[in-house]
């Protein structure tokens, strides 16, 4: 498996190799010279969360080794004692900058068994791993495999963590205290309190023991109300001066024809594709039985992605919501352009319901992917 480096937008883009002579091993440090240079604007609530940063970055530094342990092999300290292995959960609005410190976090830390992986990725390759794997007998099937992740990554950072589903978050239980046995240091961001994870969903009390040993286990830090950097990128959030005919033609130079592609093993219709680039109604893209995997496989073929039609969608419409949540995400991670179009604006189209607050840091990742390969008029 391949570690994980995502492609920074343009607020993000500066240095994270220190200058000669000059060691940037904390956080904070990246952090500083970033606002001393005049790459990013003070905040202070991104300042008051640095020691904690820091401390962490630290604790990760200690000296290991790997011990066998019930039948795996786990990191130990010098003493034979388990590393600390205290994390932090960083959550808060969109766009305030969490990505961008948890990587000065993984930048700080000179080890090379760390990794930083998008959320749905990894839980798709977690799916396979278990299925593939071949514990030797009496060792737990979720500890064999968190041992196998613990020997690639002792810092295991996570962008974008949240639960869509029961069975995701029943095992990410299992999953988070296997990898605490293992030595693992685990870092997160996501837009939900670990208290707000799952919150409408069904049978959510099997999901509150994972969310307790999450936060008795990792720091949990709120980046609380301030600007959304995102957003103070200039321009509109798609070009709707065209029709998403017109976007198809100006990106192809062909007239759409209505085809068909497979994801994964399910045909899903198109309203046209040429060139890379794929025009999708939404009904055919978020209303059918479509998920994380169909749509990982609609990245690895995509240049550009053009969806139709979104509705306004009410609390019944949640799983339509929720999956174009989930292919907007993916579509951020491989830094692939989108055009939206929509019967009402993307802002005023999902206000209420359990999709409500996912749906707007879509609109916000939305304002990034609709600027990507434009050219003025």
């Amino acid at each position: 498996m391949t570690g994980y480096a995502r492609a920074l937008f343009p607020w993000e883009l500066m240095p994270t190799d220190p200058p000669v002579g000059e060691p940037c091993d904390r956080p904070s440090r990246h952090w500083h010279r970033a606002v001393e240079n005049g790459l990013i604007q003070r905040d202070p609530v991104q300042e008051s969360v640095l020691p904690l940063m820091d401390q962490v970055a630290a604790a990760v530094r200690q000296p290991v080794h790997r011990v066998p342990w019930r039948g795996v092999e786990v990191w130990r300290g010098e003493q034979g004692d388990l590393p600390d292995v205290r994390g932090v959960y960083l959550h808060g609005d969109v766009g305030r900058g969490k990505s961008l410190l948890m990587q000065w976090l993984f930048d700080s830390v000179p080890i090379s068994e760390k990794r930083r992986v998008h959320f749905h990725p990894f839980m798709e390759e977690l799916h396979h791993r278990l299925h593939q794997a071949k514990p030797p007998g009496g060792v737990d099937l979720v500890l064999h495999v968190a041992s196998q992740l613990s020997g690639e990554a002792r810092l295991l950072c996570f962008d974008e963590f949240y639960i869509t589903t029961i069975a995701d978050g029943v095992l990410l239980g299992r999953l988070l205290s296997a990898l605490h046995h293992c030595g693992v240091t685990l870092c997160a961001t996501s837009n939900w309190a670990p208290d707000h994870l799952f919150q409408d969903g069904f049978n959510r009390a099997s999901v509150l023991p994972f969310i307790e040993r999450l936060k008795s286990r990792i720091q949990v830090c709120e980046l609380g109300h301030g600007v959304d950097w995102r957003r103070r990128v200039p321009g509109p959030i798609n070009g709707l001066t065209h029709s998403a005919e017109e976007h198809f033609a100006r990106m192809t130079g062909c007239r759409p024809a209505p085809s068909s592609i497979v994801l994964r093993h399910t045909t899903v219709p198109v309203q046209g594709m040429e060139k890379g680039v794929f025009w999708f109604g939404f009904e055919a893209l978020c209303n059918a039985m479509l998920g994380r995997a169909e749509y990982m496989s609609l990245c690895s073929h995509a240049k550009s992605v053009i969806i139709s039609g979104i509705p306004g969608l009410t609390a019944e419409d949640a799983d339509a919501a929720m999956r174009f949540v989930v292919l907007v995400d993916l579509l951020y991670e491989h830094r692939i352009p989108l055009k939206v179009h929509g019967h009402v604006a993307l802002e005023e189209a999902c206000l209420d319901g359990p999709a409500a607050f996912a749906w707007r840091r879509s609109v916000s990742r939305v304002h990034e992917l609709s600027r990507l390969g434009e050219h003025p008029e």
